[in-house]
C-alpha cells in the first residue's frame, strides 16, 4: 500500500486485501485496509464481498468488524449473500448475527436457492431447525424446482425432511 498498490485492487482469486483479511480472519489486516479507505462493498470477479468471505470461513469477529464498517448485510435480489454462505458452511453463530442485523431469511441466490436450502444441502440439521424456527419459508423452490424437502430426500436426510415438511407432506413425499 505504501508503494502505491490501490487499496481496492482485486486479485484474481479471493479479491481485495480486505477480502483476503476476511477470508483469513486477520482483523489487523482488515483494519489496515479499512483505515486506508477500502470499500467494504467492493466485489471480486465473481460477485463476492468481504462479508461473504468472513461468513463462509466462520470468522465472527471479522463479520462484526465489517458490519461495524458499514457492510450491507444483504446482497441485491437473486444474488448469493453472506447468509447463504454461513448457512452452507454451518456457522450458526454467524447466521444468528446476520439475522439479528436484518438479513433476509428467505434471500434467493442466483439460482433461486435459499439459506435454508443451503443448510439442508450440507446436512446441518441443528441449523435447519433454527432457520425453520425463525420462520424460514419451507415451500420455496429454486430454478430446477427443488426445495428444502426435495434436497432432504435426495441426500437421504430423513430427520431434516421431517423438519422442513408438515407430517402429511412428509408422508406423501416418503
Amino acid at each position: 500500500l505504501d508503494e502505491g498498490l490501490p487499496v481496492d485492487f482485486v486479485a484474481d482469486r479471493i479479491g481485495t486485501g480486505l477480502m483476503i483479511g476476511a477470508w483469513l480472519g486477520d482483523l489487523e489486516m482488515m483494519k489496515l485496509f479499512l483505515a486506508r479507505g477500502a470499500n467494504v462493498e467492493r466485489e471480486n470477479n465473481v460477485g463476492e464481498r468481504a462479508l461473504m468471505h468472513a461468513a463462509w470461513r466462520g470468522h465472527l469477529a471479522a463479520v462484526d468488524l465489517l458490519l461495524a464498517a458499514g457492510a450491507k448485510v444483504d446482497s441485491p435480489p437473486m444474488r448469493w449473500s453472506a447468509l447463504h454462505y454461513a448457512a452452507f458452511a454451518g456457522h450458526r453463530d454467524i447466521v444468528a448475527r446476520l439475522l439479528e442485523r436484518g438479513a433476509d431469511l428467505n434471500a434467493r441466490s442466483t439460482n433461486g436457492s435459499t439459506p435454508l436450502m443451503m443448510a439442508v444441502y450440507e446436512g446441518h440439521e441443528a441449523l435447519v431447525k433454527e432457520l425453520v424456527g425463525r420462520g424460514a419459508d419451507r415451500t420455496l423452490k429454486n430454478d430446477r424446482g427443488d426445495g428444502a424437502l426435495e434436497w432432504a430426500f435426495k441426500f437421504r436426510r430423513l430427520g431434516i425432511a421431517r423438519l422442513v415438511a408438515p407430517p402429511q407432506q412428509f408422508a406423501a413425499a416418503a
